[in-house]
């Protein structure tokens, strides 16, 4: 036996040795294969530590027995007996995990069994979806997944972005495209699925699969569900697969000439830094941007749908007072798409700004303010017809389009966390 063992450890830590060197993709069936030889040197390694107590213990059982009588080994008292309340008592909390161990999670009541699935968080949900066919129907119902697309993804999830996703859907149907095939299983994960023993997938596999493959450091992605469901919806998102349609406040990481303004991009979400990448539209005869790192807070959804080269159709023109909070299209010129900026409506030159005697909301002209920059700044103020407005500007103070009123303090409160530390010029 130990001849065999150390002609079978030799070629095997040899390959061992040679396997960390071996990191060139084609040197991978080196590294696998030793580690096929420690696993199997290990396993014969238990078989015969098994197998030598088994033969020691009976074949010295008798002569064991007659040394402890020689040595007058004494038997040491059995415990005693626990009280009979305190028996009673902890064979009753045996039985009940007992029943609570046995009784299956589909035996539970139908409410019992929704609530339940409520609480997992999305991977949980992805998971238990594999377990069997009822639980893969009951895990991927659209309602339960819809309350993790609202919770994490609904402030930057819009209706565009629904509908962008259903047109990719209708495209890859109609072209009758295949699912993405799944990564080549490499001769160590074979092992794992068809190998008896359970120390397979021990530290070591795991290790060989984070050495080849830094970027398995990041969550685990979730399960593949059916391509027409919320849940392969969210999954796309998550993993990056699907880039979505919203805007981004202080575009290009606040760029001076960006200041309190939001464009549409498309994003791109990034598990890995939990940041987005945010793709901005050709600017005329300008390639498109990227930018990474987007955090969450520079996020929205479009709060219309309005295209971004579109003038929106303005219909609070009407209702705007001195004071109200607005947001307004503005670009430099034709070729360009239109990005939102904000501005508080202002008094009329010949208003004293008293809240009893001001009657500007009755003029046809509304002069709309932008206070980050300084008095005097030729971007500093402009009017637009209240009754008549359509597009207006030249060349070189830009284009003014379409007006939207912010009609809640949360959209308000949301343009005022990125209010310039300084006045702009």
């Amino acid at each position: 036996m130990l001849q065999l063992l150390l002609i079978s450890t030799l070629p095997a830590f040899t390959l061992m040795l040679v396997a960390p060197a071996a990191t060139h993709k084609h040197c991978k069936l080196v590294r696998e294969l030793g580690l096929v030889a420690l696993l199997l040197v290990r396993e014969l390694l238990h078989h015969s530590a098994s197998a030598a107590c088994a033969w020691g213990g009976e074949g010295g059982g008798s002569s064991n027995k007659e040394r402890e009588r020689e040595r007058g080994v004494r038997i040491m008292p059995s415990k005693a007996k626990p009280e009979p309340a305190l028996a009673a008592r902890e064979e009753g909390e045996t039985e009940a995990e007992l029943n609570a161990a046995a009784l299956p999670l589909l035996d539970l009541p139908e409410l019992a069994l929704e609530r339940v699935l409520e609480e997992l968080e999305p991977p949980s949900l992805a998971a238990m979806a594999c377990v069997c066919v009822a639980l893969r129907d009951r895990c991927s119902a659209d309602t339960l997944w819809g309350r993790h697309v609202n919770r994490k993804w609904g402030r930057v999830l819009g209706a565009a972005a629904r509908k962008e996703w259903e047109a990719e859907l209708a495209a890859r149907r109609s072209s009758g495209a295949l699912p993405r095939p799944a990564r080549r299983r490499s001769l160590a994960d074979s092992l794992a699925c068809a190998w008896p023993f359970s120390w397979i997938t021990c530290r070591w596999l795991k290790g060989n699969a984070v050495a080849a493959e830094p970027a398995a450091a990041t969550p685990s992605p979730l399960p593949s569900p059916a391509t027409d469901t919320v849940a392969a919806w969210y999954r796309a998102v998550e993993c990056g697969e699907f880039s979505f349609p919203a805007q981004v406040y202080n575009r290009e990481d606040g760029h001076v000439g960006f200041v309190l303004s939001c464009y549409d991009a498309h994003l791109r979400y990034d598990r890995r830094t939990d940041t987005f990448t945010a793709r901005y539209p050709p600017h005329g005869r300008k390639p498109a941007k990227e930018e990474s790192g987007v955090q969450w807070s520079r996020v929205r959804s479009p709060p219309v749908s309005t295209p971004a080269h579109d003038l929106h159709a303005s219909g609070c023109l009407g209702d705007l007072r001195p004071g109200d909070h607005f947001e307004i299209q503005w670009r430099k010129n034709k070729d360009f798409p239109y990005g939102w900026w904000y501005g508080v409506v202002g008094h009329q030159e010949t208003c004293n700004a008293n809240e009893h005697l001001c009657r500007c909301h009755e003029d046809d002209m509304v002069v709309l303010e932008f206070k980050h920059y300084a008095a005097g700044s030729r971007w500093r103020q402009t009017t637009v017809s209240r009754k008549d407005h359509r597009e207006k500007g030249d060349e070189t103070d830009g284009f003014y389009g379409g007006i939207r009123k912010l009609q809640t303090s949360d959209e308000i409160s949301t343009w005022r966390k990125f209010w310039p530390v300084d006045v702009l010029n």
